[in-house]
């Protein structure tokens, strides 16, 4: 395997000659200048370029002087290529808020940590792509899988035992969603994180430019269901198999504040014609300890 999906690329977009360009979101691409990366939109449009700093760091992995980023074309990418890294880019463009260059970058494996530090100087991030679908991307596989994994359990003593109890081995979209599912799970106030988020730097611009009042240091926690959205075939009953699993000791220590009153017990609502699937992941599949 030569090629490997990093992530999600979002970066702000300098400019002053936005008067003419399209608040649709559209196709883009990179081309290296001398001194600072541009930002092209459809019809080959110059929309911007990336900071000073981003423009330092990102330019020699796009190629020589004046080489433009492309996507990937195929499962592999060729050894000889000069470019360092292959980008599915895309512009964002919203009136009274910064542009915004958004993507999905992909790498040889041995380019991978060059590529991240370089990210890494640049302040930006490499943000793992829940519902990442290699069949739209040439079957290419996403690398966040194993570092996902093990970052999780490094932090979580119960997600590591669930994956333990769990015989199939989650994809990286199903740990992000286990992750997501214990969070909200969690009494610790996320409001805050999640409004500083990176991927969120739009609407702080915009809301700030608007007037709204924006979350504060709000000391009142509360923990909180979540919808898992994820498309049909993605493993939705065994994320959330797991997460039962990640969550037992909580509900032992949930029952035992009332031993009279509550339960450990999880209860699943589903609709009748898909209980007897439930059950074959359970007992058929074999993907989870029952027991």
């Amino acid at each position: 395997m030569s090629a490997y999906c990093l992530g999600q690329l979002i970066a702000p977009i300098f400019s002053s000659r936005l008067s003419d360009a399209s608040e649709v979101p559209q196709v883009g691409f990179l081309q290296r200048g001398r001194t600072q990366v541009h930002v092209y939109g459809t019809r080959r449009i110059r929309i911007g370029d990336l900071s000073p700093g981003a423009s330092k760091q990102l330019g020699p992995l796009l190629g020589p002087i004046s080489s433009c980023s492309a996507p990937v074309t195929s499962k592999n990418i060729p050894a000889e290529d000069q470019s360092l890294m292959k980008i599915h880019a895309f512009v964002v463009i919203q009136r009274g808020v910064q542009p915004q260059l958004g993507g999905c970058v992909f790498s040889r494996l041995e380019h991978i940590q060059h590529i991240q530090t370089a990210f890494a100087a640049a302040h930006l991030e490499l943000t793992p792509l829940r519902n990442y679908n290699p069949s739209l991307y040439f079957d290419i596989p996403h690398f966040a899988s194993d570092m996902a994994e093990a970052a999780m359990t490094a932090n979580n003593a119960g997600v590591a035992t669930a994956l333990q109890q769990c015989r199939t081995k989650l994809k990286a979209h199903q740990l992000t969603a286990l992750e997501f599912l214990r969070t909200n799970e969690s009494s610790v106030d996320q409001k805050l994180a999640l409004w500083r988020h990176p991927g969120n730097v739009w609407l702080r611009r915009f809301t700030a430019q608007a007037g709204i009042n924006t979350p504060d240091n709000s000391t009142k926690t509360q923990s909180q269901g979540s919808i898992l959205a994820d498309d049909m075939g993605l493993g939705k009953k065994l994320t959330s198999l797991t997460f039962i699993l990640a969550s037992a000791d909580f509900a032992v220590q949930f029952q035992w504040e009332d031993w009279i009153t509550q339960s450990a017990a999880t209860l699943v609502i589903c609709p009748q014609a898909t209980l007897s699937n439930w059950e074959h992941e359970i007992r058929c599949k074999g993907h989870v300890d029952p027991h």
